[in-house]
């Protein structure tokens, strides 16, 4: 351990050439993208700072309190009483959410649907939950009335998804809620990725209620890291009722605050002050400019697979477009020695493509020349 300065950097920017870069345009497997300039400035101030002794970061404190105010205006929390944190992602939030909601019932099932995200899975062992797994319909949404047989006096939460993983699917989440409700239990809505597309999205995304809006919904994850164009890692978490954390709350008497009630000890503050920068920084008219780019993108993509008679698993919401093909593990590594980042799926079988803001009309025609090339080898 231990080398000079100049053997230093060159090792550390010959690890950095070896890493994808989003500037060439070239993935579209990733949920993630170039952030914004001045969200990557913000987080370089904050390197040193940890928001997990918030006495020793007042400033940060502040900025994490100005975006939740921000979040909860747009995703329409209660004018009193809801709360947030920024946290390191949508695993975390949403861990912390079922944590809550299994400490305030003392219950252990949590219905969810297949398309959940796998944080779920280590969220439902890490908290000794009991899974009620909710089947899909034909567009990958959460199936209401399988849901409303999985629901019952055990049920400690209920999972809803805005924008699934797979296929961008938005689940029938007033529907969802409403269920919920009836019960007395919360509804958590994971919107990691929909969360910072479908505000901007238009009529049809408008017409699929997903947020603190629709009653019954108790929770929302977003992650700013994604279509929010912060610097990896942020995600948020948004509550109706800030006080769902007092249940896993513990004393940390050595710090400046009596109590923490998050699941880490340390806290990034760069990804606080990062968040703050894209969000004040794009604004609505900037998001809504990204969204409309690659929603137009999406289209070009979706349109082009079409010539090339592929069929789309399910018709897009938002901008991830999934191919049915019989064989898309064959067809994703020829495209990856190709130079191209895709990713597949197993149910149903899919090519998948996230056309992020990095994407350009001249990469999505690129991409479908191989495509296209790749499909001669391997037909759908």
């Amino acid at each position: 351990m231990g080398i000079g300065a100049r053997a230093l950097r060159q090792r550390v920017r010959t690890a950095e050439s070896e890493d994808w870069d989003f500037s060439e345009g070239r993935i579209f497997g990733s949920m993630c993208t170039q952030p914004a300039p001045a969200a990557v400035a913000a987080a370089r101030r904050f390197v040193t700072s940890n928001l997990g002794n918030p006495g020793l970061a007042p400033g940060t404190a502040r900025l994490e309190e100005e975006v939740v105010a921000v979040l909860l205006d747009l995703f329409h929390g209660p004018a009193f009483g809801a709360g947030g944190w920024v946290l390191s992602g949508g695993t975390e939030a949403n861990i912390t959410a079922l944590w809550m909601a299994r400490n305030a019932s003392r219950k252990r099932e949590v219905v969810l649907p297949e398309s959940a995200h796998f944080s779920f899975v280590k969220a439902i062992d890490l908290l000794g939950l009991e899974p009620r797994w909710v089947p899909l319909d034909d567009q990958g949404r959460a199936s209401l009335e399988d849901a409303r047989k999985a629901i019952g006096p055990r049920t400690a939460a209920v999972v809803a998804i805005a924008g699934s993983t797979e296929l961008g699917a938005v689940d029938p989440i007033p529907a969802l809620a409403e269920l919920a409700r009836a019960h007395g239990v919360p509804l958590h809505v994971d919107a990691a990725f929909g969360g910072f597309v479908l505000p901007w999205a238009g009529p049809a995304a408008a017409s699929v209620p997903f947020d603190l809006a629709v009653p019954g919904v108790t929770s929302l994850a977003v992650d700013p890291h994604k279509m929010g164009m912060a610097p990896v890692p942020a995600g948020v978490l948004l509550v109706r009722h800030r006080e769902m954390a007092r249940s896993i709350a513990v004393a940390s008497p050595y710090l400046s605050s009596p109590q923490t009630t998050g699941l880490l000890g340390t806290r990034a503050s760069s990804a606080v002050a990062a968040t703050y920068a894209a969000l004040m920084g794009l604004g609505h008219r900037g998001y809504a400019s990204n969204v409309r780019r690659v929603l137009d993108l999406t289209a070009q993509l979706l349109a082009g697979g079409r010539a090339l008679g592929l069929r789309p698993a399910v018709e897009p919401t938002m901008n991830i477009v999934a191919f049915l093909h019989r064989n898309p593990v064959a067809v994703q590594t020829w495209m990856l020695e190709r130079g191209w980042d895709v990713s597949s799926v197993s149910a149903p079988s899919s090519l998948r493509f996230v056309v992020m803001p990095h994407a350009t009309r001249g990469t999505v025609a690129a991409l479908l020349r191989d495509l296209g090339s790749a499909l001669r080898r391997f037909p759908p």
